[in-house]
């Protein structure tokens, strides 16, 4: 693939752009773990694939990984997904809604509205709790260091995350588009915390005319900021995600195989849980395959922080259900469906 001059200059100032503001936006206060559900992903058709989505982003949930994609949808679109993580223990909910706007022959445009939920219940709440001095010495010694308590003073909590996201998107040349997502974050734990938040993500997608893309999100641009109704307050440092992808066909495109990658650059110093870091700048790689038969069946496999990911997917008309499977090496597996239809 041979770019024109103009197409390069113009990609390389936005990865430029957005790779300074990641540098630039990221307060050494930024909360390590603060809007983690947000991270969790969505779409079983990303998911089943590894979450290598950033560099091809070219359906309803677009909004997520690169709201720059949502400019080239042609068609309004609805999708859901409910997913049950980790033993059914958590609850993660994702519906968006996308549709173009503008007149024929002007630069294609796409808003959307998106919600992201993830619930947690029956959370036992221990702050209550009476440990019970068996030795009478007013000492926490053997054995009330096996935690001997009163389990009737248990109490039953819920956790209650919520995002709701409005997307833009518009092509600002053949193939190079541009998006943005304002988000409003609310948060509930129990029946007294209560947590604000507003947040701004930036994309920008260039897709070729053989079969490679290449896109990059920045999240959270600004620094995310979360206030507790306690008075304390958390932020989301930004992080940038960069992906590309290639798709090939095979006999008239009856057979369609895309390879995709994914590497999410985080700042806030989460070395545990990376794959690799340059000191507080860490690395997670997300390699993932997509086969499509007639493009109505779907076979999809990748890795997600070593975690193997599988799929599938289905196409009936305007209709689309995908299923996603991951692994987990240290709790139970996690299941996740999806459902579209386009209009």
């Amino acid at each position: 693939m041979r770019l024109s001059r103009s197409t390069r200059f113009c990609f390389a100032v936005a990865l430029a752009a957005v790779w300074g503001s990641a540098l630039l936006a990221v307060p050494a206060w930024a909360t390590r773990y603060a809007g983690e559900f947000l991270r969790i992903g969505v779409g079983a058709r990303a998911l089943g694939m590894g979450s290598a989505f950033v560099g091809l982003a070219d359906d309803g949930t677009a909004s997520y990984w690169n709201p720059a994609g949502l400019a080239t949808l042609g068609e309004r679109q609805v999708t859901a997904m409910h997913a049950e993580q980790f033993g059914s223990i958590v609850q993660y909910d994702f519906l968006s809604y996308v549709t173009p706007i503008g007149s024929p022959g002007k630069p294609k445009q796409a808003i959307s509205v998106s919600l992201v939920r993830l619930g947690v219940d029956n959370i036992p709440d221990t702050r209550g709790l009476q440990i019970i001095d068996q030795n009478g010495n007013g000492k926490f010694d053997y054995p009330e260091d096996l935690l001997v308590v009163d389990e009737s003073r248990f109490v039953f909590d819920s956790d209650n995350d919520v995002a709701l996201v409005f997307s833009y998107a518009r092509d600002v040349r053949s193939g190079l588009s541009l998006g943005g997502n304002f988000k409003y974050i609310r948060q509930w734990l129990g029946d007294s915390l209560r947590s604000n938040g507003f947040g701004i993500d930036l994309g920008v997608l260039y897709v070729g005319r053989n079969g490679l893309s290449l896109g990059a999100t920045l999240r959270d641009a600004t620094t995310t900021r979360i206030l507790w109704n306690t008075g304390t307050g958390e932020f989301i440092a930004p992080s940038l995600r960069i992906g590309a992808a290639k798709s090939r066909g095979f006999q008239d495109r009856r057979h369609l195989v895309t390879a995709a990658l994914d590497v999410q650059i985080g700042f806030s110093d989460e070395r545990l849980s990376s794959q690799a870091n340059l000191g507080a700048v860490t690395f997670e790689f997300h390699p993932g395959l997509e086969y499509w038969f007639e493009r109505r069946l779907a076979l999809r496999a990748g890795f997600e922080a070593q975690n193997f990911t599988a799929g599938a997917g289905l196409r009936y008309r305007k209709f689309g259900l995908d299923y996603a499977y991951l692994d987990h090496r240290d709790l139970d597996a996690s299941h996740r469906v999806s459902g579209c239809y386009r209009f």
